[in-house]
């Protein structure tokens, strides 16, 4: 049991564990489903289109881990959160090949191609690891290197050099989002009815937003001028 888990209810003879925590995610879930319906109209660029489908499967390994990970976990199993874990790896690895393309031209092609193999790599070696050592901290290492190193970095330096307001969003929704770890890690907890899952469901509700926000404000006209700096 985790610290301050909420209790079980039941709706008639359906049991529901983790009620507050389902309901949260299901929170995030429909932030993440926003955002993707309502960015359809600016997928025309490479790296926008990625941070669209980040945003949707996002939004679907969330739904796995709200049902299968919480709400009826005694049902499917431990087993099952494995389910929730490689949605989660595969989700977020789309934000960092999305922050790749989206700043390629602000950065060298030689470092565009290092960051793309590494990137590769890095999948590959942490999706072996999550099935040796069948542990969520994979899924948590695997998020900080894809946001913080891949998308922060990128996106900062390419904001730098255009001053993107895509950029500049993007990078304030990746330091809410660690906000929600830093509950996650720390266990910041109010009640049984609002523990550290809750809150940072709401800290990750809050980063998709704004990030939703950045993305809504791509315009063609941001790829010709960042194509003015090599």
């Amino acid at each position: 049991m985790i610290p301050f888990q909420n209790p079980t209810i039941y709706i008639g003879n359906l049991r529901i564990d983790e009620p507050i925590t389902t309901l949260t995610d299901f929170l995030f879930i429909g932030v993440c489903f926003f955002a993707f319906m309502k960015t359809k109209n600016v997928s025309g660029n490479k790296g926008i289109n990625l941070y669209r489908w980040f945003f949707l499967l996002t939004g679907f390994s969330s739904l796995i881990a709200a049902l299968i990970g919480h709400a009826f976990l005694y049902y499917f199993g431990m087993e099952a959160k494995i389910y929730g874990w490689v949605t989660g790896i595969i989700s977020v690895s789309f934000a960092q090949f999305a922050a790749l393309y989206h700043t390629r031209n602000s950065i060298s092609p030689a470092l565009f191609t290092v960051f793309k193999i590494a990137n590769i790599v890095e999948i590959v070696f942490i999706c072996i690891l999550l099935f040796v050592f069948y542990s969520f901290v994979m899924v948590e290492i695997h998020s900080a290197y894809s946001l913080v190193l891949n998308v922060t970095v990128l996106e900062w330096v390419h904001y730098k050099k255009t001053g993107s307001p895509v950029s500049k969003n993007l990078v304030a929704g990746v330091g809410i989002a660690v906000l929600a770890v830093m509950c996650h890690v720390f266990k910041v907890a109010f009640s049984i009815w609002f523990n550290h899952l809750d809150l940072s469901h709401i800290f990750m509700a809050m980063s998709i937003y704004v990030m939703y926000r950045g993305v809504k404000q791509f315009v063609p006209v941001e790829h010709s001028t960042q194509s003015i700096h090599p």
